[in-house]
């Protein structure tokens, strides 16, 4: 306070100019400068047609002119003023959009460093909207999420979820939470047996969304597994329809791990063709092996591949014994690490060539039914498909709230937790000391969802 009055923090703070477009020959670029002084920092390098002064440039308009230093034009721009009061940071934004070639772009931007900008990523644009109270926590979280989206799913869900799908059912949680507080606090009449249930479907309902949302933002790692020959890389190249893999006939070729991005029915997979488990034959071979076995300690599902032509051997009961011990928990008492219904897709690929293959003794191991396929004539991979995201509701509602990363998953799981213990608690009257515990927990937790703290 100085003589009464509040101080503006703002100024204490440069402007930020950031890359708002990615860098290459595309046909646009654009920089964003977002501060209390931005209109003047442009204003500075910016000669616009019919305006002397971008300070006094109205709010939600677009100007025409050149971006120059030191009297020479870099490029002819469109710049667009957004005031405090309209923007999506809190902040004054002006918004210069260049031609998109790599040189004229990064000439700008330092103009607007030059000029009196602090250069910073995109996402401290984010971060401003968020100190100004422009977006929630949640919706920050989207945001950033939104550009490494790798599918048009993924970036349709997040889309929703920046826009207050999330958001508004933890506000109306929150809602529902002050209500029944306020029936234990002031013993007023509540329908209280209906707020609980309410409630406790509101958790869980989120809690079901999490497999799919968190598989949208961190893709699943699929890994191939199967002993040499049996059509492992042949699969892959029939999965991404085109031959990125190493194809031979020698047993064994394969002595490294490649790994390519795919979307099935909208769901990211990191898919990995590995060098299979056997007996190694040298160091190099063994040291692939080695290889394998990290990729698989990092699988979130596994394609086990078998050779329909070929009787059942004991690389095949390796395969199997290697996949049961995939399952285990990593230490005693802890639960298992996957769920093997999910987990663990059996393929019997060669079915184009008689069948030898004992499937039986496969499926009843893994506890799943086989996939029936022909990597080399592509035949039956719909199947595969279909058993890839089966555990996902992949047929989205526009504005459904959706779980998408750990932190929400973990706190909904705290409040999931909180609601089963204390729903007694919660529809018995004279239970006010442990009811108000419970509606205080769920409370820090919903807010802490919302404002970002753990």
């Amino acid at each position: 306070m100085i003589d009464g009055q509040k101080t503006d923090t703002r100024k204490d703070r440069k402007a930020i100019a950031s890359l708002v477009t990615p860098l290459g020959e595309g046909g646009i670029g654009k920089i964003l400068v977002s501060g209390w002084n931005a209109l003047g920092i442009v204003g500075k390098v910016f000669q616009g047609k019919g305006i002397a002064d971008l300070t006094e440039a109205a709010s939600q308009r677009l100007y025409y002119g050149h971006i120059e230093e030191r009297g020479q034009k870099i490029d002819e721009v469109i710049v667009h003023v957004i005031k405090q009061e309209d923007s999506f940071t809190g902040e004054d934004v002006v918004e210069v959009n260049c031609h998109g070639g790599i040189r004229v772009l990064m000439r700008i931007y330092e103009c607007m460093q030059s000029a009196g900008a602090e250069g910073a990523p995109w996402n401290s644009l984010v971060s401003q909207s968020f100190e100004h109270a422009r977006i929630d926590f949640v919706q920050r979280e989207a945001l950033q999420e939104i550009v490494h989206a790798r599918t048009r799913l993924g970036v349709k869900v997040l889309l929703d979820q920046y826009a207050g799908a999330l958001s508004g059912v933890l506000k109306q949680g929150l809602e529902i939470i002050e209500e029944i507080g306020h029936f234990f606090r002031e013993g007023e009449i509540c329908h209280n047996d209906t707020c609980v249930s309410f409630l406790t479907k509101l958790v869980r309902g989120l809690l079901e969304t999490a497999s799919f949302g968190m598989a949208l933002t961190m893709p699943q790692v699929l890994v191939i597994l199967g002993k040499p020959n049996v059509g492992k890389s042949t699969l892959i190249n029939a999965i991404l329809g085109e031959e990125r893999m190493l194809v031979h006939h020698e047993p064994g070729t394969t002595r490294d791990y490649v790994s390519e991005f795919i979307s099935v029915d909208g769901i990211p997979f990191e898919l990995v063709d590995t060098a299979g488990i056997r007996e190694a034959g040298d160091e190099l071979e063994a040291l692939s092996i080695d290889i394998t076995q990290e990729q698989l300690r990092r699988a979130d599902k596994v394609i086990a591949v078998f050779d329909n032509s070929r009787p059942f051997d004991k690389e095949d009961d390796e395969i199997l014994r290697t996949l049961h011990a995939w399952l285990l928990p990593e230490a005693p008492g802890d639960a298992p690490q996957r769920e093997s219904v999910h987990a663990i897709i059996p393929v019997m690929n060669k079915c184009d060539l008689p069948a030898i293959l004992d499937k039986s003794r496969v499926e009843s191991m893994i506890q799943q039914p086989a996939s029936f396929l022909s990597a080399l004539n592509k035949d039956g991979l719909g199947d595969l498909n279909k058993k890839l995201v089966q555990e996902f509701a992949t047929v989205y509602k526009p504005m459904r709230p959706v779980v998408f990363n750990k932190r929400q998953y973990q706190l909904f799981t705290k409040a999931d937790s909180l609601v089963k213990k204390g729903k007694e608690h919660l529809i018995i009257k004279h239970k006010t000391d442990e009811a108000l515990y419970v509606i205080d927990g769920l409370k820090k937790i919903f807010t802490a969802c919302l404002r970002g703290q753990e």
